[in-house]
């Protein structure tokens, strides 16, 4: 019982993901392509061979016994009886469950080690955010406001500024304290709102004027903080060089 419960559990499993699989490419290919039934049917095969294979692999035990596997997959498809007693099946059963623990359990130790290397990360960016700030308010230029935000005028316009709910057109380009460029709105514009962007852009968008090029240091609380964001390490000085092109 606990074989035949386990089995079917892992053919619905299957069966569900292939024909997901199958109906997405279906959908998409012209009847004048569709394959002959029994390529079709090798090709399912192969397919619900190489899923529980990585199955096998996920739950510890990719050095199972092929030829045993396909013997009980012939068995089962021709409604045989198991080739197995009770006493064997519990002990099976016993040996996958012992097998899925440990691997869970490696996980765990992973993502644990993992959360540590980022924890250890985070403390050594906002160190690094705030001695860079301490040292770059030094420079000529650079200025700040109340709210620790520095910045830097590389061209001045006349005009009006933007408000707190203003949409603005800017061009940007973002690096981290190393140099990495991790995003940048090269040769396309970029329109958003005041209020959908980081506190650092909300902020000191409405310093600048149409025409104004600015360069912004953001501590990390005025930018992601403690979380990583894509290519953005936790707890990261964020450097944006910002043109307004535009206020709406």
């Amino acid at each position: 019982m606990h074989k035949r419960i386990l089995f079917n559990g892992l053919a619905s499993l299957l069966l569900v993901v292939s024909l997901a699989v199958h109906a997405e490419e279906s959908a998409s290919q012209p009847a004048s392509e569709a394959v002959n039934q029994a390529q079709l049917l090798a090709e399912m095969g192969y397919f619900y061979g190489y899923s529980f294979g990585n199955m096998l692999k996920d739950g510890g035990s990719g050095d199972v016994n092929v030829d045993r596997l396909i013997q009980g997959l012939q068995d089962s498809l021709a409604s045989s009886m198991p080739d197995l007693d009770q006493a064997q099946r519990e002990r099976v059963i016993a040996e996958i469950q012992m097998r899925q623990e440990a691997v869970r359990n490696a996980r765990l130790a992973e993502q644990q080690k993992a959360q540590e290397a980022e924890q250890g990360q985070a403390t050594d960016n906002l160190t690094a955010a705030s001695e860079f700030l301490i040292q770059n308010l030094r420079k000529e230029g650079i200025k700040s406001t109340p709210s620790g935000l520095q910045y830097e005028i590389i061209t001045d316009k006349e005009g009006p500024s933007a408000k707190a709910l203003s949409r603005v057109v800017v061009h940007y380009r973002g690096t981290l304290l190393d140099g990495t460029v991790f995003d940048e709105s090269r040769q396309s514009p970029v329109e958003f709102g005041l209020q959908q962007v980081i506190p650092g852009w909300t902020e000191g968008l409405q310093l600048m004027s149409v025409g104004d090029e600015f360069r912004f240091f953001l501590h990390p609380d005025l930018a992601y903080g403690a979380g990583r964001v894509g290519q953005i390490p936790p707890n990261s000085l964020l450097i944006f060089e910002v043109e307004l092109l535009d206020i709406k």
